[in-house]
């Protein structure tokens, strides 16, 4: 039964990757236009074989990618995120079949995005993990995944208060699971546990040949000014990435504030945009955090809730369209059974 079920699941993708990339979608929409923003959420732009830094779920080939800029250009209208909240806050009429590409986080490969998008002269928008660009702090998430899928060591133990638990590394299986368990203990918490959690496993996992690898996962400064000129647009992602429902209301207000301040004078630029952080099956979004933002000074701010923007929404909680793993599932999901 399960047999049956994977082999119609991949019938079904090979149809509907072929009715995706001839078009056919593109013509039903030029038949019947969608009168919202897609709104694309991407993350990192890596080959499967070399990613060791992030989780496959989040992650897309350059070639995989450069194939639905391809597609969204010729057959669709990618407009800025600046273009997209002002007709959104204006109340204008929104183009036919408008789409806007963002990223979250602020990886180094997405230097090699922006090459691409320019290749079809496209722009997006990427919210940076602000003190993971200057260096000050290692990306949380992609250096839990990098040191427990890179150890030679096969276990390791997290002693939190009411739980100590050995995690065992003996298999690829068992280091996901690993990554797992230890991203959901540091969601699901403030940012004292956090850190605990983190030094616990740099202590007995963090190898030094690990360091250089770290300070080349993120773009550099040189890099977004450069991006910028080439027409860019950069948001805010908070400083460290923290879980903002679970953190103290003055740690999460100074990850939100001051995330917005400091790229302020990193770039000599208004910043404008937000992004929540830590999206998935835990709580990252409140209206209380949500009313932070909005009084820090931005004027948009985007969630990982699957759908399409237009202008009833909330202008705090705007919706996007996930890419990863399939966007051809997407379009054909959420969009065509709308």
């Amino acid at each position: 039964m399960i047999v049956f079920r994977f082999i119609k699941m991949k019938i079904s993708f090979f149809i509907k990757s072929i009715l995706f990339y001839t078009g056919f979608f593109a013509i039903m929409r030029r038949r019947k236009p969608n009168k919202k923003i897609a709104i694309l959420r991407y993350h990192a732009v890596v080959e499967r074989a070399k990613n060791d830094y992030t989780s496959p779920s989040i992650a897309i080939s350059p070639r995989q990618f450069e194939k639905h800029v391809r597609y969204f250009t010729q057959k669709y209208n990618v407009i800025s995120l600046d273009e997209a909240v002002q007709l959104l806050r204006n109340r204008q009429e929104i183009p036919e079949n408008s789409v806007v590409f963002t990223f979250d986080d602020g990886y180094a490969d997405n230097y090699q995005a922006y090459k691409i998008l320019k290749k079809y002269e496209a722009g997006a928008t990427i919210y940076l993990t602000a003190y993971a660009i200057d260096r000050r702090e290692n990306f949380w998430l992609a250096e839990i995944t990098i040191l427990i899928l890179g150890t030679v060591k096969t276990s390791f133990t997290i002693d939190h208060p009411g739980e100590k638990q050995t995690y065992n590394l003996k298999n690829i299986v068992q280091r996901w699971r690993a990554i797992r368990a230890i991203v959901r203990l540091i969601k699901s918490n403030d940012r004292e546990t956090r850190e605990s959690v983190r030094h616990q496993v740099r202590s007995q996992l963090g190898e030094a040949v690990f360091e250089e690898k770290l300070n080349k996962l993120m773009l550099t400064w040189e890099q977004i000014k450069e991006m910028q000129g080439g027409g860019m647009i950069f948001g805010a992602h908070t400083l460290t990435h923290l879980n903002l429902p679970n953190a103290q209301p003055a740690d999460a207000l100074a990850e939100i504030s001051e995330c917005k301040s400091f790229m302020e004078e990193k770039l000599g630029s208004p910043i404008q945009h937000f992004s929540y952080p830590n999206s998935g099956p835990y709580e990252y979004f409140t209206p209380a955090i949500r009313e932070m933002v909005e009084k820090s000074g931005y004027i948009s701010a985007v969630t990982s809730a699957a759908g399409f923007a237009d202008s009833g929404n909330d202008f705090f909680a705007i919706k996007r369209v996930r890419t990863v793993p399939s966007l051809v599932e997407t379009v054909a999901g959420i969009e065509f059974s709308k």
